[in-house]
């Protein structure tokens, strides 16, 4: 388990996380990489895998998608591999972002690993999420310069955007264990002084439009009646053209009184637990029934999240049922049985013993969880 040392999380969100860029030096002591190159070359082959090679050859810039099936005729130069999503395969890169979760599963995306040969790096660019980077193995020069209010950018391949030059910061040279924060907007560069993996932990941050759609699809899925507009004694109008500032104020709040409902509350925690399409293909292919899932917890069992599986709940919810999401599907229990479901979502790993607050329905949950590959047996 990967954790971090001399950190103290509420002094650094006060003070660093969407404000300013930070090194956060040896914090990951004894730093192991949970992979090397080669692993990350075989899950670039994947075709389900988001992968890529950055290079630079000839002062001249290349990006490749994958899969891979060579590597010879696209790594040349001072060339990187990057393969995204790299938690929802492998368990032990997934233990790195439990290291980062004093910030909610909710907002967190995926773990990018990359591997660099020295001189490599993709240029001056700009983010628009919050990142961890940690160092593993080799070394990699970082500079991080002020958020600007305006930032050329440029396209020096038609895949890969770069920004103008920058004054930096932070300029710093990274060793194993060594994490670098970079809130959204400062523009920054790495490159490689030896061959080296890097890994870096990403957030989410909704944009309007994308939780308006979500709620649009939502409408559109389910056929959901919605209140429709009423205007009772209107007044006199001697401007048909004309919208009135009483009528558009009073169309934004039927919007506002539909954003309101609590229904939408449950449609958001949906939508915002969606993680990867990965984690479909994690079903079981040979389901356990409950007879069997009974037994085993009447001996007691271990349980943990699969790779890359972070569930997300409502933590107000008034209501007889509890609700939680994983990976874009809900699930409800009783609201009796919250406090023994909570342990199950926010611990990567669980021991149960069955009890009699266990009730039938909420053991089909469990067994749903584990047939649909989200949560796993560790042992028996």
């Amino acid at each position: 388990m990967y954790q971090l040392c001399d950190f103290s999380s509420a002094q650094f969100l006060r003070q660093h996380w969407q404000q300013s860029p930070c090194v956060l030096s040896g914090v990951l002591h004894d730093f192991v990489d949970p992979l090397d190159e080669h692993d990350l070359a075989g899950l670039a082959q994947e075709e389900a895998i988001d992968s890529r090679i950055i290079s630079q050859h000839n002062q001249q810039w290349q990006v490749t998608e994958g899969p891979f099936f060579e590597f010879s005729d696209v790594c040349v130069g001072a060339w990187t591999l990057m393969v995204q999503g790299v938690d929802a395969h492998i368990e032990e890169a997934a233990a790195l972002m439990k290291a980062f979760d004093f910030i909610p599963h909710w907002r967190m995306d995926d773990l990018l690993v990359s591997f660099s040969q020295p001189g490599a790096g993709v240029g001056a660019h700009v983010d628009q999420y919050d990142v961890f980077i940690i160092q593993g193995k080799g070394q990699r020069r970082w500079q991080v310069g002020a958020k600007p209010e305006q930032l050329n950018q440029h396209y020096p391949h038609p895949k890969l955007q770069q920004s103008d030059e920058f004054a930096p910061l932070i300029d710093v040279l990274l060793n194993p264990g060594d994490v670098l924060y970079i809130p959204p907007g400062f523009p920054h560069k790495g490159e490689s002084i030896s061959p080296c993996m890097n890994y870096s932990v990403g957030f989410r941050a909704p944009q309007q439009m994308e939780l308006v759609q979500a709620i649009a699809d939502d409408l559109l899925d389910t056929g959901k009646p919605t209140q429709r507009f009423v205007d009772p004694k209107r007044a006199d109008n001697q401007q048909p053209a004309a919208i009135s500032e009483h009528d558009m104020a009073a169309l934004k709040q039927l919007l506002t009184d539909y954003v309101a409902n609590p229904k939408v509350d449950e449609v958001l925690t949906q939508y915002l637990s969606k993680q990867t399409d990965s984690l479909d293909n994690y079903a079981m292919e040979d389901p356990l029934c409950i007879e069997e899932l009974t037994a085993l917890l009447h001996q007691g069992i271990t349980l943990r999240h699969a790779c890359g599986v972070r569930p997300v709940y409502l933590a107000e919810q008034h209501s007889d049922s509890f609700m939680f999401c994983i990976n874009g599907e809900m699930f409800t229990v009783s609201g009796d049985e919250r406090l023994l479901t909570e342990p199950l979502l926010n611990q990567t790993q669980s021991n149960l013993t069955y009890s009699p607050a266990m009730s039938g329905v909420w053991i089909e949950v469990l067994r749903d969880l584990i047939n649909r590959g989200y949560i796993d047996i560790v042992s028996e």
